[in-house]
């Protein structure tokens, strides 16, 4: 049986992984708090040792982040959980005799009127606002690296022999080092987190089409079937956070 997994938080949140058409196990996983401002997708390592095991650590260590009391302090508690995650993943990795194991990480983190993006890897982060999508991450792979010094262009890079190996991630033997873009949110924006099984069967226009219409929910599903229907090749994983359903609470702005 294909493997899905879910999770929801008061409606305005929602997570779905699914292992895809090809691959035995999921190795992603995706982490969703709305009471703490914490949503993360996480899609262990291609061509690593139990990638499963390192996205799964991470999300442990994403939930022992307790209420920030600031922004500051999410921020500071979720680079700490980093930190313990990557020590976690050593030590597997050390018992597994020095195999090589890490994940990438796509994180979103939401405090009041602010929100910041940190991630390493290839997994995304996209907002939605006004009808226009934006990329807020830029890839850390190879194939972007030569996207930059106009090696290749963007639609070269999409069929790139080596465009899945990525040049940053948490795992052994790997420095932790993450890029951050951060913002203020306003009503009606849409965040879509991403493994790259989404993003390397569907372009940037279609997925921006799917996140126009419907509840978190049933746009997570359609996004998935989109993956699932140009052939699944990868486990696929979403997250989808609208700010509509928590202005009222935490006062943000139009």
């Amino acid at each position: 049986m294909i493997e899905q997994m879910e999770a929801s938080m008061r409606g305005f949140a929602i997570g779905l992984t699914h292992v895809g058409r090809v691959r035995q196990h999921n190795e992603d996983t995706f982490y969703v708090d709305e009471g703490k401002g914490v949503f993360a997708v996480m899609d262990g390592a291609g061509g690593m040792h139990d990638g499963a095991m390192a996205s799964s650590l991470v999300r442990e260590a994403l939930a022992s982040i307790a209420q920030p009391r600031s922004a500051e302090d999410l921020l500071e508690q979720f680079e700490s959980r980093l930190i313990t995650a990557k020590d976690r993943i050593e030590q597997a990795a050390a018992k597994a005799n020095g195999a090589a194991m890490g994940t990438t990480i796509a994180a979103l983190l939401i405090s009041g009127s602010n929100f910041a993006c940190l991630w390493a890897g290839d997994s995304r982060v996209y907002r939605l606002r006004n009808g226009r999508l934006e990329q807020l991450t830029t890839d850390h792979t190879e194939a972007q690296e030569l996207v930059d010094q106009n090696v290749l262009t963007p639609e070269e890079a999409r069929t790139f022999a080596r465009r899945h190996v990525i040049t940053r991630a948490i795992g052994s033997g790997i420095e932790l080092e993450l890029e951050l873009v951060s913002g203020n949110l306003r009503q009606g924006d849409r965040f879509l987190l991403c493994s790259d099984g989404l993003t390397g069967h569907l372009d940037d226009s279609v997925i921006g089409t799917f996140l126009m219409n419907g509840a978190p929910k049933s746009t997570a599903q359609c996004l998935i079937n989109g993956a699932l229907e140009e052939g699944g090749s990868d486990n696929v994983t979403v997250v989808i956070v609208d700010i509509d359903a928590m202005s009222a609470r935490e006062g943000v702005r139009n």
